[in-house]
């Protein structure tokens, strides 16, 4: 049986090809060949739920960081009164918080 640190990853890496999907939130995550041989039902419900939380703990980091980006750059550009970087940081796209919206509104949902 394969270790559970080592049962998924959230993307593609050495050893970890076969590409899942969540029945929940529909997360793709990756795991190892034999993988459908050694878990079946409830075994495989329980990884789901992890690979879930360890998704919804990864946006939630990022996010975090993508906002911090962006108001340390909007802090430069107020400082300098530089129209180009705040432009910039103003421009700057927050993808895991966008995720991690949609994500909250499909379990608000389901």
């Amino acid at each position: 049986m394969l270790r559970p640190t080592m049962l998924f990853q959230l993307f593609r890496s050495l050893g970890h090809i076969l590409s899942r999907e969540t029945e929940h939130l529909k997360i793709t995550y990756f795991v190892k060949k034999g993988f459908q041989e050694e878990y079946k039902g409830k075994a495989v419900q329980n990884v789901e739920s992890n690979v879930e939380n360890d998704y919804i703990d990864y946006l939630q980091k990022s996010c975090w960081k993508e906002k911090q980006q962006k108001a340390d750059l909007l802090n430069l550009a107020t400082l300098y009164r530089d129209e180009r970087l705040k432009q910039k940081a103003e421009s700057l796209k927050t993808e895991n918080c966008e995720k991690l919206s949609r994500l909250v509104e499909l379990q608000r949902k389901g």
